[in-house]
């Protein structure tokens, strides 16, 4: 099946408008040749590694964590339902159904886009792991299994400097940052990679969208990166005497932190992902207060 590497699948979206374009800010706090770990915040619905990636630097070939339905056919029927509702609204896949040959053909179209879909990400060099609740015994040791996997991985990734994304937060914005769930994966990783003689640095993405990224704004994120549809916009707008704001997708790079402790207590760890939400909270409340004023 045909598929597009890691580089030119990403160089194919900064070209064309095919989706949001997002602008990159503090490129300079990322390190040069040294373990890191980029942490980054959940907004659009699985869609941050594609910003994350478009926003850094071309040398970087960024592996990603990824639940392992979206590398393998194990699940099909949910990773299939989860890309057809991504792309067509509900109603439009209820009146497709509701049609035998039409929904005959959508069904096939499905099947083979989802498929694509998982072969392109197997070119990514993604880090599968397993995240949903396993519904029996063997379920649990499939999921030990593979996770164990992703971690050695993740640190053999590090150890030779190829940096590794995460977003760990188990929430949407880290808006809930005063109930969170304070999952410890980020010093883990940290002590781990300590204990073999190396400190990687952690670095804080923030991806913020303006307006919030969806089907309705989607065409309009498009549409401002093509220069003859965004000064229509503009034309549009003047002549009804309003003002033309541009949609706003960017990537902030925040300082780096570091966790160097060979064997620290679940306490300290608990301590560092609270400081490392609150951190990024911070800087997400700080843009939307700038925005209210």
């Amino acid at each position: 099946m045909l598929t597009l590497s890691y580089k030119n699948f990403r160089n194919l979206l900064r070209i064309f408008p095919i989706c949001p374009k997002p602008e990159a800010i503090g490129l300079e706090n990322i390190p040069q040749n040294e373990p890191t770990l980029f942490v980054f915040n959940h907004v659009t619905r699985r869609a941050e590694p594609l910003f994350l990636q478009l926003a850094a630097p071309a040398r970087l070939d960024i592996r990603f964590f990824a639940e392992i339905t979206l590398v393998s056919t194990y699940k099909l029927a949910r990773t299939k339902r989860d890309i057809m509702n991504s792309i067509f609204p509900p109603h439009r896949q209820k009146k497709m159904g509701q049609n035998s040959l039409k929904g005959f053909f959508f069904e096939k179209f499905a099947d083979l886009l989802t498929r694509f879909f998982i072969a392109q990400m197997r070119r990514f060099h993604i880090i599968p792991v397993y995240l949903h609740d396993p519904p029996t015994r063997e379920e649990e040791l499939k999921k030990w299994r593979v996770n164990k996997d992703a971690l050695r991985e993740c640190l053999k990734s590090l150890e030779s400097n190829v940096p590794v994304a995460i977003a760990p937060s188990g929430g949407s914005t880290h808006e809930t940052a005063g109930i969170p769930i304070f999952q410890t994966i980020v010093p883990t990783l940290a002590s781990l990679l300590y204990k073999k003689g190396k400190v990687v640095k952690i670095v804080p993405c923030i991806i913020k969208e303006r307006p919030e990224l969806s089907q309705k704004t989607y065409k309009k994120y498009v549409a401002d990166r093509i220069p003859p549809c965004r000064f229509l916009r503009w034309l549009m707008n003047r002549i009804k005497g309003e003002s033309y704001e541009r949609p706003r997708l960017t990537v902030e790079f925040l300082a780096p932190l570091t966790f160097a402790k060979a064997n620290p207590l679940k306490l300290e760890k608990v301590l560092f992902v609270a400081e490392l939400q609150k951190i990024m909270y911070t800087s997400l409340k700080k843009d939307n207060e700038g925005r209210e004023r």
